[in-house]
């Protein structure tokens, strides 16, 4: 009885493992992205920094931009959505690969922000406010 518990406890771990390091997604710099070379290509990482300003271009249904940690810059294609307070100088963190061409290619892109709520002003809720887009 105490063997077949140590080998299913055993057997449990292991798929537990597994399926753990096969769903990690490792959150880097543009530095350390870019120290890592050809190994980094198709990867799956998450890229974190700021986008640098004046840097921010639309091309049909790709956004490209360059992100930077302070010390390096690495472009990125963002193809997926992206958040409406995205803007340049804001930081972000983008999931993706970085490509073969060397560029990052993002299917996420999610902003950070301050975290600092603000409630509505007084009289207001949040059915008065103004969603018609007119």
């Amino acid at each position: 009885m105490i063997v077949a518990l140590v080998v299913i406890a055993g057997a449990l771990g292991w798929v537990a493992a597994k399926g753990l390091s096969s769903s990690l997604v490792y959150y880097r710099t543009p530095t350390e992205v870019l120290a890592m070379g050809a190994r980094a290509v198709n990867d799956p990482i998450r890229l974190g920094g700021y986008v640098v300003p004046g840097s921010v271009q639309r091309s049909g249904t790709a956004l490209r931009f360059v992100v930077s940690d302070g010390t390096s810059r690495m472009s990125v294609v963002a193809t997926g959505g992206v958040p409406s307070l995205f803007r340049a100088g804001q930081g972000v963190v983008l999931e993706g690969h970085e490509g073969a061409d060397g560029h990052f290619h993002a299917d996420t892109v999610l902003v950070k922000h301050n975290g600092v709520y603000r409630p509505p002003a007084p009289g207001q809720t949040p059915h008065s406010a103004d969603v018609s887009g007119a």
